[in-house]
């Protein structure tokens, strides 16, 4: 039986290899675009409705903006799912969903990096610091806070304080005035206060794992449906007979 060219069996080598390539621009693509349109929703949320008097501080309390998850992830899910049609078929779907389980905390803490960057601006501007400046007293106050510094310490701090100091009085008392807000309330209701601590901080990390629960169904349902149309896709293209 003739062989192929050698021409031929080099193009049949290289083609899984240029299909990785595909799958993995694909991803970046997917990945990076969906930061910068998470970067942007909450951009707009910080300037147009987290801002608004009253009701801006509740919105924010309780991160409205991460609602939009449900899209965000379907879209990445479902993408990346759709573009393991450039994988090997033979490959498990641990092994497909790799690039998934790295995109998907990317994209998540986007918006928190996006919050984070807001509140130096704004502590810089009230203070009238540099942003160096404001970031290395913001990083003081999430250090004493939380341990860590940067966005791991602004995301361990949030669910906490939602609504952040942007002075520097305020940034420099901000546990003084939470104690006293929570005497206040122990003044009036009789409740130990360490009780309502763990309240505000259960209240909190509740909305934040409700968002971080929704982030892992939306994104792991939808790459599941990709995959799906990827595997009924691969198997309408083999030859017939």
């Amino acid at each position: 039986m003739p062989r192929p060219p050698a021409r031929t069996r080099k193009r049949t080598s290289l083609k899984p290899l240029r299909h990785r390539l595909f799958y993995l621009l694909a991803a970046v693509v997917l990945t990076i675009g969906l930061v910068i349109l998470k970067g942007g929703l909450t951009w707009a949320a910080e300037h147009f409705v987290y801002s608004l008097p009253l009701v801006g501080g509740v919105l924010q309390s309780l991160e409205l903006i991460e609602i939009t998850n449900v899209v965000i992830f379907a879209l990445l899910g479902v993408g990346l799912g759709a573009a393991t049609l450039w994988l090997p078929s033979r490959w498990s779907t641990l092994r497909r969903s790799l690039l998934l389980l790295v995109a998907v905390p990317i994209v998540f803490l986007s918006s928190y990096a996006v919050r984070q960057y807001f509140w130096v601006q704004a502590v810089a501007i009230a203070s009238e610091l540099s942003i160096p400046e404001a970031q290395r007293v913001t990083d003081v106050l999430l250090e004493e806070a939380t341990g860590r510094t940067g966005l791991p310490g602004f995301f361990l701090y949030t669910p906490r304080m939602p609504v952040l100091p942007t002075d520097l009085g305020s940034l420099q008392t901000v546990d003084d005035d939470d104690k006293w807000f929570r005497s206040e309330l122990t003044r009036y209701s009789g409740v130990q206060p360490g009780l309502f601590s763990l309240l505000f901080r259960l209240t909190g990390w509740g909305i934040r794992l409700f968002y971080v629960g929704l982030t892992v169904i939306t994104a792991g349902i939808y790459f599941t449906k990709g995959t799906v149309w990827a595997e009924t896709h691969r198997q309408q293209r083999k030859p017939q007979g």
